[in-house]
């Protein structure tokens, strides 16, 4: 959690939560996980550059969410399309699910539109 760009420098405590991997049309394995950054509670996306659990992985410099939610899963609704689910805002007790449109596009993951 110290390691990628978005990380806070000289932080005195690092998170890494709620690990989730999916692997892609491609054959890409994903690992969404979360964490804070100077925006607030975020969600990042690591690529294991074998493809295979062990990796070596990498940080995908760009953030998949970054407006203070986590947890993030990804499924496919009845029609096939790529969903995010994941929490916001990240206090208690006012957490909910959020849903979001997501396209997997030359080997990375980017947020289209809010569904709910």
């Amino acid at each position: 959690a110290s390691e990628p760009p978005f990380a806070i420098p000289g932080a005195q405590r690092y998170v890494t939560d709620g690990p989730f991997l999916f692997r892609g049309e491609t054959g890409r394995l994903y690992m969404l996980w979360s964490t804070m950054a100077a925006t607030g509670y975020v969600q990042a996306v690591a690529v294991s550059e074998s493809g295979d659990i062990e990796g070596p992985w990498y940080h995908d410099h760009s953030l998949l969410f970054e407006r203070d939610g986590g947890h993030g899963m990804i499924f496919r609704d009845l029609s096939g399309n790529l969903k995010l689910a994941l929490h916001r805002p990240n206090k208690n007790p006012y957490e909910r699910p959020v849903f979001f449109n997501i396209k997997e596009k030359s080997g990375f993951l980017s947020v289209v539109d809010n569904v709910i």
